[in-house]
């Protein structure tokens, strides 16, 4: 299988160029051009996201929680977000009582969603209206509070079910308007602050011991950010505002496990979370000048999956050692297997970018640094990756707590089954072979989890198994297709496309053309023949999307 490897990395690195054509339709929303081998994150996070929604609901403002929900219902609601949501964040449990701030409003508009259906849609929607109206305030707010930054952050991470009909948001613009915020406030040096309050001798008065524990709530706060910020940019093309600095390391000790409080696991989950991501980042930043400069950025490549892999000693026993979280310290598995796929892809690419650039009479999978051929090297990594993410979500044995994760733990979900849904078709195409192993069937239970999981059709659950539901359907068609005859690599010229066109129906035909269609002598669009996920495959396959979902939707007993 392994030898198949380099081959299916050709076909994936060379024909996955993932650009979707500018469009606008009534399932997907707007979708922008996305290099899929250049920000794969993004990608997956363009389809996974909620469009606007065609009922636009005039709802009537209204001005306090309690105008919605009676205080029974406000306190269940708190109660279920931080026994349920507040730990995928590491954070500290903030207060049950219901005093209508932006924090408790935003709180109970994501918990509305543990709500009976018909409870839900005559709820979430004003519970949506209420937010929105809040936010406006408080983005303007010149002295906005620690809660107000916190709630910010809640809504860059989960996006509210059953919503006014807004417009779909970017998390990542919402998570920079929290760090700017939090900038304002100078939250980045709070560790600073509590570091010299600890170092004071003798007793603090009680006015330096007040100071010493709002710092620390400050630094916890900032290092969140930072956190959720890298997050929501690894695999975008986007460069976090914030960072994670010595002085918030020094916060820390990671080299021990010295308590296993409540307080404890999370601020040492808070941190391994933290050098995870800002090794990762660092690995994205590592550049490839030439062909002969391949050994020195293979070594320093693997230095940082490495890196990585010596976190995760820290991390992986958590779920053993300590009663506390232990569904939410298990869960940082997949963050980290998600960490060494990105960085594997980064690498594989900018290895088959430069060599196609400088190179081009020599096939770049045929790289080597050293005694390494880079792309079997590296793809074996990353396939391994894709397929332990897929493992541990489905090993996850708490489902209504997997429920709860964030929008963009399902979107790393679905970037490891699209990774290998892409190197499975790649390999058909070589021949008809097969992936081998359990892959597939890997990501036929990941479809039927997400499905199982999700609260209604527009949670991020339920939009990823459909999209990658959409790309089994695909999946199963191609295989039944006779594969090119001959060992050696086919183009994906030969592919035929009549398996993607979407079905005819008057909502699709009533849709204005594109003004600008793309055409495949366009040279800002393939550099090959190779048209294997170019424009074509991915308006066909959006298209395809949105057809399925219209005839599920209008579909009923005749």
């Amino acid at each position: 299988m392994w030898k198949k490897l380099q081959e299916i990395l050709y076909q994936v690195f060379t024909s996955v160029r993932m650009i979707l054509s500018p469009t606008t339709t009534p399932i997907w929303g707007s979708v922008s051009r996305v290099d899929w081998t250049a920000t794969p994150i993004l990608a997956i996070q363009e389809l996974v996201r909620c469009p606007r929604s065609e009922e636009n609901l005039q709802l009537s403002s209204v001005g306090r929680l309690s105008d919605i929900l009676s205080p029974p219902e406000i306190t269940s609601l708190l109660e279920t977000f931080e026994t349920r949501y507040t730990p995928w964040i590491c954070a500290q449990p903030g207060p049950l009582e219901n005093s209508n701030s932006f924090l408790d409003i935003v709180r109970c508009t994501i918990a509305s969603r543990h709500l009976s259906p018909a409870a839900r849609s005559a709820v979430a929607p004003r519970l949506q209206k209420l937010t929105e109206d809040v936010f406006i305030r408080e983005i303007f707010n010149p002295q906005p509070s620690l809660d107000s930054i916190t709630a910010l952050l809640i809504l860059s991470v989960w996006t509210p079910i059953c919503g006014t009909g807004a417009q779909p948001r970017d998390g990542r613009l919402l998570i920079a308007s929290a760090v700017s915020v939090a900038m304002n406030l100078h939250l980045q040096n709070a560790s600073k602050r509590a570091l010299s309050l600890r170092a004071e001798q003798g007793v603090l008065t009680p006015e330096k011991q007040a100071e010493l524990l709002d710092s620390i709530r400050r630094w916890r706060l900032w290092v969140h950010l930072s956190i959720s910020e890298s997050i929501l940019c690894l695999g975008t093309g986007r460069t976090p505002v914030s960072h994670f600095s010595q002085l918030d390391q020094d916060m820390l000790s990671l080299s021990s496990l010295p308590d296993f409080t409540l307080t404890a696991i999370r601020d040492i989950r808070l941190g391994l979370t933290a050098k995870m991501f800002e090794l990762s980042e660092t690995a994205l930043k590592l550049r490839l000048k030439g062909p002969e400069d391949l050994p020195h950025f293979f070594e320093k490549v693997n230095e940082s999956i490495y890196a990585l892999e010596e976190l995760s000693r820290l991390f992986t026993p958590l779920p053993v050692i300590t009663q506390h979280d232990t569904f939410y310290s298990q869960m940082l598995l997949i963050k980290y297997s998600a960490c060494r796929l990105l960085v594997t892809h980064h690498a594989l690419r900018e290895t088959r970018t430069v060599h196609e650039r400088d190179t081009p009479l020599m096939r770049w999978f045929d790289a080597r640094a050293g005694d390494n051929h880079v792309s079997l090297f590296w793809g074996r990594m990353a396939l391994m990756s894709a397929e332990s993410i897929l493992t541990t979500f489905l090993a996850a044995s708490d489902l209504p707590l997997l429920s709860t994760a964030p929008d963009n733990f399902y979107v790393m979900v679905g970037f490891a089954s699209t990774w290998i849904f892409v190197s499975n078709f790649s390999v058909h195409q070589l021949g008809g072979s097969k992936l081998g192993g359990a892959s597939e069937l890997l990501q036929s239970m990941t479809i039927q989890r997400l499905n199982q999981i999700a609260h209604s059709p527009d949670h991020a659950a339920a939009r990823c198994g459909h999209v990658l539901g959409a790309l089994m359907s695909a999946w199963q068609r191609r295989k039944l297709e006779q594969p090119p005859e001959g060992d050696a690599p086919c183009p994906i010229l030969d592919i035929p496309y009549a398996s993607f066109q979407p079905i005819s129906n008057p909502a699709l035909a009533s849709r204005e053309p594109d003004v600008n269609p793309p055409t495949y002598s366009d040279p800002a669009g393939s550099r090959t023949t190779d048209l294997f996920m170019d424009d074509a495959f991915w308006t066909s396959f959006l298209e395809n999307l949105e057809s399925d979902t219209f005839i599920a939707q209008n579909s009923g007993p005749t």
